[in-house]
């Protein structure tokens, strides 16, 4: 096989024939594509679902971004898991110094009846009735001071259908009790996808009938001028609560369902074996592309080439596929999470820049190691080859 002409020195001109090879087995090209995007696809799509779900665990962590510090009780494995805390509680963490304001928040499930003679569980979110800490991050429908009203709720735009495709003015039973919609807000739903509602704090423990303790957790405001750290510790030194950064809280609340629930079990098979397809798949199939041009290498090497150059070809076929499979499933992925984000489907999907990057190192790792016997094969190859029967 005679080495392409041009103006490339002669290493360069073996990585472009490289290419010219690649390129020219068109089956075992595309299928080795498909098969690494597929592999791509998988790991991003699974990836990129998983995180979703560990998002919606942190249930109001997701919307609720007035307050520094959550403060619960030490004992709070994640953020769905609280033993209440009292008012007393709520009034020394207002007496410690560094603190703004210091806000109660309810989270409960209550059950509600619909006009169809059917039931729906809520998730009822107490709000403060004065500072509204707590409030959803967009109102669509309504004011939010409307709460202030007797019986008063805001309903979450996906719930609205969830309870009999309800509208503002309508009046529902909560637990036995009258509810009026004032207002329908947008909010991201928690990890049981329960119909959400806001209210006040007050409204909130009316409609769900609790004991003596009835905060589930306190919010709170740092000063301007002091440091956030400093006011935490404060709150952690009087012994009976705890204080968490709303990060450090999702971060526990995430730590608890991966290690407590098969979630990150599953999912994480599910990856494995996306992984495990294109490393099978990518080693069968580029192994047999090598063997069929197997003659092509052994007269390079009769010709003068020298095996590192040998094996720079193969590693420059190996990634132009890793990258373009790589490139192909990672679209797909996206346009599926687009897609899941326009619908504003129950699904969410979080796609972060870590995520595209760790597939893609997955990706190219896949077809390398995939490539070991190939580059084995090669360096070994005789120029005598050539001659064979």
């Amino acid at each position: 096989m005679p080495v392409p002409p041009g103006p490339w020195p002669y290493p360069f001109a073996l990585l472009r024939l490289a290419l010219r090879m690649l390129f020219g087995d068109r089956t075992k090209y595309i299928t080795l594509v498909l098969g690494l995007a597929f592999a791509a696809l998988l790991m991003n799509q699974q990836g990129a679902i998983f995180l979703g779900l560990l998002r919606q665990a942190t249930g109001p962590l997701q919307n609720v971004t007035q307050p520094d510090l959550w403060v619960v009780d030490p004992d709070t494995p994640w953020v769905a898991e609280y033993r209440s805390l009292s008012d007393q509680k709520l009034n020394r963490v207002r007496s410690v110094a560094g603190v703004a304001w210091a806000e109660p928040f309810f989270n409960g499930i209550a059950v509600c009846e619909l006009a169809s003679g059917t039931f729906k569980r809520v998730q009822i979110l107490g709000i403060a009735r004065t500072t509204l800490a707590g409030r959803p991050p967009e109102m669509i429908e309504g004011r939010l001071e409307d709460l202030w009203m007797p019986d008063a709720i805001v309903v979450e735009k996906k719930s609205m259908v969830l309870l009999g495709n309800a509208k503002v003015g309508d009046v529902i039973k909560i637990n036995d009790r009258r509810a009026v919609i004032v207002g329908v807000c947008k909010a991201r739903m928690g990890f049981e996808g329960n119909a959400t509602i806001y209210t006040t704090f007050d409204n909130a423990v009316q409609f769900t009938p609790v004991g003596r303790e009835r905060i589930s957790y306190i919010l709170v405001k740092a000063k301007d001028g002091f440091d956030l750290q400093t006011v935490k510790a404060s709150i952690d030194a009087l012994g009976d609560v705890r204080a968490f950064t709303s990060e450090e809280f999702s971060q526990r609340s995430k730590h608890f369902i991966m290690v407590a629930t098969g979630i990150g079990i599953n999912f994480g098979i599910t990856i494995l074996l996306g992984f495990v397809v294109g490393l099978l798949l990518s080693a069968s199939i580029f192994y047999q592309f090598t063997i069929e041009n197997l003659r092509h290498f052994a007269v390079l090497k009769a010709m003068g080439a020298r095996t590192p150059t040998l094996l720079a070809m193969i590693t420059l076929q190996a990634l132009t596929v890793g990258t373009i499979g790589y490139g192909i499933g990672a679209g797909v992925a996206g346009v599926f999470a687009l897609a899941a984000a326009k619908a504003e489907s129950e699904l969410q999907v979080l796609f972060p820049w870590q995520l595209l990057v760790g597939s893609f190192i997955a990706t190219i790792f896949t077809i390398m190691l995939g490539s070991i016997i190939s580059l084995r094969r090669v360096a070994t190859v005789s120029p005598g080859t050539v001659f064979a029967s």
